[in-house]
């Protein structure tokens, strides 16, 4: 039965989070923001619709700001995004609503505990090692011979300082940029983790559960590049059609990670290499995807990842009866994400091609003339996404096909713009 009238707390509602007022307010509910520190990490910029909360509240404490949302009774209280996860849980917790409690939240922000807590279940998980010394990294890979390996941060996102090592001098030198230094989500990097190389295809999977009831929003195939001396450069996601034996498989398989997880409530963003031994978990987070512009992919399937987020507490009854069945794809959607081999920035014709290829959507990000790009090395540095919609696969593949073209030949400049130009967004 569907509750109008509640009252959600929103845990540092950026990125994908600032749509959740929205969405519940137009099921009747209220939102108050918590803020798990005065300013967030400038990849996710200022507080969006501010004045639309009921309050905002800063973080000093857990017994502080329980005190400061009594008064508004809170029906739920859940993560905007990857920083506020942790808080989310306790808070909670504390409050007595449903979540998924503290005993395993560390393993859902930290890479190297989820890790474990998988293979404490049995669930297959990358080879792994969390250290403050890269002497040990290369010991480790030396010894299993892993080589090659990955490099990264044990809990940032948006492939962060995801560094893919050849040698043990590639390793030393992606471990003396990671370690003890601030990474894009505003934590810093204390210890680095390192994981054997994935080999396969890789896939992403949202889901949203209702007491342990998993359902599958979305599968998406997911082509990411390589940046030689960096990170990943996303590259083009697909949504895939939700029936299928690799989808079969990976839900599955991504069933047993939430399990492992104690995901039992809320959203949950899961990437997984399929490998030639099966499904290996990359990472999963216990919130929506991260910059998404969730009315593209309404236009696709009737719906997404916030509104299914929002059903979990405002109609749990509805979606818990969903849990097993397959989402709807009424039409072929791809996202497309700009890779700058250098800085520079937005070339006046070229851009304006891009808004204007017949498939594109919408376009997350500014694509206006002039705008600065800088060299792509992760989804952070991307200039921007465009969302491509279309009845049939080809468009869509003709569509990419061109605007890679228009990368290589024009639509990054190297001096400085002297036009107007106007936001095609």
């Amino acid at each position: 039965m569907q509750k109008s009238n509640g009252t959600v707390v929103i845990v540092d509602p950026y990125s994908t989070g600032s749509y959740l007022e929205a969405e519940f307010a137009a099921r009747g509910w209220s939102s108050v923001a918590v803020l798990s520190s005065p300013a967030a990490p400038s990849v996710y910029g200022p507080l969006k619709h501010a004045d639309r909360y009921r309050e905002i509240i800063t973080f000093e404490s857990v017994d502080q700001v329980l005190a400061a949302l009594a008064p508004h009774r809170p029906d739920a209280i859940i993560p905007g995004t990857e920083i506020g996860v942790s808080l989310a849980d306790e808070l909670a917790d504390r409050a007595g609503l449903a979540g998924n409690g503290t005993a395993l939240s560390r393993s859902r922000r930290d890479k190297f505990a989820m890790v474990e807590a998988l293979r404490r279940n049995g669930v297959p998980a990358p080879e792994s090692i969390v250290t403050t010394d890269a002497d040990e990294v290369v010991r480790w890979a030396t010894d299993r011979d892993l080589w090659p390996i990955v490099v990264k941060p044990v809990d940032s996102a948006g492939s962060d300082g995801v560094t893919f090592c050849d040698t043990p001098a590639e390793a030393r030198a992606a471990f003396a940029r990671l370690h003890d230094r601030p990474h894009q989500l505003g934590g810093h990097n204390d210890v680095v983790l390192a994981q054997e190389l994935l080999r396969g295809q890789q896939f992403f999977v949202n889901t949203v559960s209702v007491d342990g009831h998993h359902y599958v929003a979305e599968i998406w195939k997911d082509v990411r590049r390589p940046v030689p001396g960096a990170s990943l450069a996303y590259d083009l996601e697909e949504l895939m059609e939700p029936v299928g034996e690799v989808q079969r498989v990976l839900t599955a398989y991504v069933f047993r990670v939430l399990d492992a997880l104690g995901i039992a409530w809320g959203p949950a963003h899961s990437e997984i290499m399929l490998t030639d031994r099966g499904p290996v978990l990359i990472e999963t987070a216990s919130r929506m995807q991260g910059t998404i512009l969730p009315d593209s992919v309404r236009a696709a399937t009737g719906q997404n990842h916030v509104t299914l987020t929002v059903d979990c507490y405002t109609d749990p009854d509805r979606l818990r009866a969903r849990a097993g069945t397959a989402y709807p794809l009424h039409r072929h959607v791809r996202v497309v994400s700009l890779i700058a081999p250098h800085d520079g920035h937005l070339a006046a014709g070229a851009a304006a091609e891009l808004a204007n290829l017949p498939s594109t959507h919408a376009i997350l990000g500014s694509i206006a003339a002039g705008t600065p790009v800088k060299r792509t090395v992760d989804l952070f540095t991307s200039p921007a996404s465009l969302y491509l919609i279309a009845d049939e696969v080809a468009e869509l593949t003709r569509d990419y096909a061109r605007i890679r073209e228009l990368e290589r030949s024009g639509l990054y400049a190297d001096s400085s713009y002297h036009g107007s130009g106007d936001d095609l967004r």
